[in-house]
């Protein structure tokens, strides 16, 4: 026997015993109800609080570069640029995850 011929077949039995459900008007809203929320996409109070904190970023960059020995680096030197390297970085990558995750690319 053909493949395609058991597929009728077997579609027709099922049809035939097959039990019809109904109408319920109820169905759409329950499973609509189930369904978890939607997520909020990023929003322009975000985008501002990212463009605040990197010009503080930029200013505190300004401000120590500016102040600094550069005759004399000392540890203490270091270790402020690199957390400002740190704080600057953490603060880029947020903003542009963020603004990716909003465009869903």
């Amino acid at each position: 026997m053909n493949t395609n011929e058991e597929d009728k077949k077997l579609a027709q039995i099922l049809k035939q015993g097959a039990h019809d459900p109904g109408e319920n008007p109820w169905f759409t809203r329950r499973v609509l109800n189930k369904l978890p929320e939607k997520q909020a996409r990023g929003s322009w109070a975000m985008t501002i609080v990212y463009v605040i904190a990197l010009v503080v970023c930029a200013i505190g960059w300004l401000v120590m570069l500016r102040g600094q020995d550069w005759g004399a680096v000392t540890v203490r030197d270091i270790l402020y640029n690199a957390a400002m390297a740190v704080v600057t970085l953490t603060v880029l990558w947020q903003a542009i995850t963020s603004i990716l995750h909003a465009a869903d690319v």
